[in-house]
């Protein structure tokens, strides 16, 4: 087991701690099979609006269940123990906090259900579904205001409402390049992952973007009203690994298949961040 009490020496201090158990040097051994399933994975940490905490995730992997979990815990930033947020046993990812520091959010499927983002009241009570989307979610960003949430969706599944119900499943159909992918599967028919602002309050869903291409999860630029995000919208997009950095307005009333272009490179342009003024953007 892995001690999750450690050090205030930051985050990469205690990813490394958190990835590394006790170490003897008169216990040295050939590593065996089992260690590698006894390793911990460490990743996605984020802090807390207020500096205060860090959220991160902690992988392993059950020989007994015979299955991999993702696990999010908390630790406060000068040290000190480690608080489990999500259950033990049950994958979650995706750690965030709302722009006050009220709610601690995270995405999870529960009761088979599909992969929705939940939260938590850091003041106490229980964990509570923010989305409901009957496909699921692939990840989620919070609007700087804390009103809204962008999300990226793939495409529904068309199903047939003449298919009986014992009848076999009907063939997959490849007729892409790149057709499968981690964590997703097989990438059969005209499926494609888009953005869309999601809102709180009334619980409304706008799509932002449509069109036969893929789009990555965006960023709010800082007043809220413009989503930079990257995607490839080449004519071959499985052949190339030319991503560009668009733009969208967060307010769309109806999606759009011609966003705003930011970048012409033929490399793969991703991961954008706004300046803190909405003046500039920056993309590795």
């Amino acid at each position: 087991m892995i001690a999750m009490r450690h050090s205030s020496f930051g985050v990469l201090g205690f990813l490394v701690l958190a990835l590394a158990g006790p170490v003897n040097a008169q216990d040295k051994r050939p590593i065996q099979t089992e260690d590698m399933f006894d390793m911990r994975s460490v990743g996605a940490p984020v802090v807390s609006p207020d500096g205060a905490w860090i959220a991160y995730t902690v992988g392993r992997t059950s020989l007994e269940d015979e299955r991999s979990y993702t696990r999010i815990y908390m630790s406060p930033v000068e040290g000190g123990d480690a608080v489990g947020l999500t259950v033990e046993g049950k994958s979650a990812g995706s750690p965030g906090w709302s722009p006050d520091g009220r709610y601690f959010t995270f995405t999870a499927s529960r009761d088979e259900g599909e992969n929705q983002v939940w939260a938590l009241d850091r003041r106490g009570g229980e964990g509570f579904a923010l989305t409901d989307i009957e496909q699921g979610i692939s990840g989620y960003r919070w609007s700087p205001d804390g009103t809204r949430l962008l999300l990226t969706i793939r495409d529904a599944e068309e199903k047939d409402e003449d298919k009986k119900e014992n009848a076999p499943p009907d063939p997959w159909v490849i007729d892409r390049l790149q057709f499968k992918r981690d964590n997703v599967g097989y990438l059969t028919g005209d499926r494609r992952t888009h953005l869309y602002v999601f809102e709180l309050e009334s619980g409304e869903l706008r799509q932002l973007t449509t069109g036969d291409r893929d789009e990555s999860l965006g960023v709010w630029s800082p007043d809220g009203t413009l989503i930079a995000f990257a995607s490839n919208r080449t004519d071959e997009p499985d052949g190339n690994e030319n991503s560009d950095i668009w733009i969208v307005g967060s307010d769309l009333e109806e999606p759009t298949d011609n966003p705003r272009r930011v970048t012409t490179n033929e490399g793969s342009d991703r991961s954008p961040a706004w300046s803190p003024d909405g003046r500039w953007l920056a993309y590795p």
